[in-house]
């Protein structure tokens, strides 16, 4: 379970972002925050980071291709994509080991559900 402290970061984020950019389409489509041990890490769905950690572009190759389109999204641009990847960039851990916040919809703060891309890689 992620901790208060990325709850309220992600929170900030959100707000930041619609300070930003007011409610148009503008916003990403979904945000989240990622945290190991102490590296918490932000970030929405775009596309596909570059550099992409090693063991994160091998856990996505499984599904298909970057960029391209997955069990029902496109690989690499979710949101839980790009915020892990800051942190596996930084230090070697188990993909499985990240633990995420709820993902957000900026618009609407509705929580959205794990794409089957992203339960496939971070269970």
């Amino acid at each position: 379970m992620a901790s208060e402290f990325l709850k309220r970061k992600l929170r900030q984020y959100s707000i930041d972002l619609i300070a930003t950019h007011g409610r148009t389409n503008k916003l990403p489509a979904t945000i989240i925050g990622a945290e190991h041990g102490r590296r918490r890490k932000v970030d929405c769905s775009g596309s596909p980071p570059v550099p992409m950690a090693n063991s994160l572009n091998q856990a996505l190759i499984q599904i298909a291709p970057i960029g391209t389109k997955g069990i029902d999204n496109y690989v690499g641009c979710c949101c839980e994509v790009r915020s892990s990847n800051q942190i596996l960039l930084a230090v070697e851990a188990p993909i499985r080991n990240i633990q995420f916040t709820n993902a957000i919809r900026p618009r609407t703060n509705q929580v959205i559900n794990r794409c089957q891309n992203c339960q496939s890689v971070f269970g």
